[in-house]
């Protein structure tokens, strides 16, 4: 299997353990959200890890590789306040609202990463 192969692979595992982890949090299904919200962080962790490895494997323009990477490594940061917030709504409900928006922006950052990438990588060409 090719690094660009698997990171593809590990980009839509991520996706679907973070589309699962926000529905297991909205219906409130505590135990799954605890099981699936590590469990993204840590595909997050191995696409990361596979995106580094094929940024040496292609060639991309760098302007554009830089407008990626603020998007990219801001929804990376952004994981921690909303992990926060979340252990922080465990025992506090009063949480919840800062969670929601953290999550939201969370989301919202990722979304522009995950679309500044593909345009990145369509621009892209193989060593």
């Amino acid at each position: 299997m090719t690094v660009t192969t698997g990171f593809w692979i590990a980009l839509a595992a991520t996706l679907v353990c973070v589309a699962a982890t926000l529905r297991t949090g909205f219906l409130g299904r505590r135990r799954a959200h605890f099981v699936l919200a590590p469990a993204s962080v840590a595909l997050l962790a191995l696409t990361i890890v596979l995106a580094e490895r094929m940024g040496r494997a292609r060639l991309f323009p760098p302007a554009e590789m830089r407008i990626h990477l603020a998007f990219a490594k801001s929804a990376a940061l952004l994981v921690l306040p909303a992990a926060v917030t979340g252990l922080m709504l465990v025992r506090r409900p009063g949480w919840r609202r800062a969670h929601v928006a953290c999550v939201a922006l969370f989301l919202l950052v990722t979304a522009v990463a995950l679309g500044t990438g593909a345009w990145v990588y369509s621009l892209s060409t193989p060593r």
